[in-house]
């Protein structure tokens, strides 16, 4: 089974600032929700994090809305990230029941039917809801070994609390240019797995990416589930992640393309782009928009 390697990290990171993480992680989940009201304030109205980011992307994505449906969502937003950025610490110490309780698998009938099929499966997601919390929780709903494939942050200490974190139960985080070689190995001892993709990634350049309409705008994506799809004869799974209440959520699955080989890439990365905008109209605040998602130009 292939695996990659644990990112490195600084001794004084992990001596120091890693045992601060984890006893916040370790509070009610209820002190949580009073540090994050006080760190919306704190982001908003005074770091002002990536206002101008947002407020542009919101407009550009819905150019029919008025002022001030924009600026609710905007004030909505905030107060996700920072409900988000809470959840994300608690993830690193929240126990497997607890995580059960805060976010389900609707869909684990139609993994286990995927399963004894003996298939292989990309699942695709986007950044809406809670995607560090589905890295929790996928191991523990299915039989397949699960792949997790992330973009590395350029800071090492933080990129290895998040390695560390996603795999605590099992999961394998997978940097996103060593999914080709984790399929191939996994392909060739037969192992069954789920790679999971987060489809709304910008792509580092604009060369060979595929362009879509997407959110009113002319888009970059990466074209990896498709060809993936394509390459390895498997099965595409749209993952949705749908916000319940603060710090609560359920997901949902469904099969988007059963045999690939019936559509081309592009076709399959399309579908996908479909189902991602459809969840972002449905619930606009819990996607981040505080992500430079158009920076590049056809």
């Amino acid at each position: 089974m292939y695996k990659s390697e644990i990112p490195n990290s600084s001794i004084s990171f992990k001596l120091l600032v890693f045992p601060f993480f984890w006893l916040l992680s370790k509070l009610p989940i209820t002190f949580l929700k009073g540090l994050s009201n006080i760190f919306y304030y704190i982001l908003y109205y005074i770091l002002r994090y990536r206002r101008k980011v947002v407020r542009e992307n919101l407009k550009n994505s819905f150019p029919s809305w008025s002022d001030s449906q924009l600026l609710s969502i905007e004030k909505k937003f905030f107060k996700y990230l920072s409900d988000l950025i809470f959840e994300i610490i608690k993830g690193i110490s929240i126990t497997g029941e607890e995580i059960d309780k805060r976010i389900s698998n609707k869909s684990i009938p139609l993994y286990d039917k995927l399963f004894n099929e003996n298939q292989s499966i990309i699942v695709a997601l986007s950044h809406s809801g809670n995607w560090e919390w589905v890295s929790l929780i996928s191991q523990r709903t299915v039989k397949f070994q699960v792949y997790i494939t992330y973009k590395p942050l350029s800071n090492k200490n933080f990129n290895w609390l998040m390695y560390i974190t996603r795999s605590k139960f099992n999961a394998l985080p997978v940097p996103m240019n060593e999914t080709l070689r984790q399929l191939n190995v996994n392909k060739e001892l037969n192992i069954k797995t789920i790679t999971a993709l987060v489809a709304d990634q910008n792509p580092a350049s604009a060369k060979g990416a595929q362009w879509e309409s997407f959110l009113a705008q002319d888009t970059a994506f990466l074209n990896g589930p498709g060809k993936l799809s394509k390459r390895f004869s498997m099965p595409v799974v749209y993952f949705k992640c749908k916000r319940l209440a603060r710090f609560k959520y359920a997901t949902e699955s469904k099969i988007i393309v059963s045999d690939s080989s019936n559509y081309s890439s592009e076709e399959i990365n399309r579908m996908i782009i479909c189902e991602m905008e459809k969840d972002i109209l449905e619930q606009p605040e819990i996607w981040l928009w505080s992500h430079k998602r158009w920076k590049h130009s056809r």
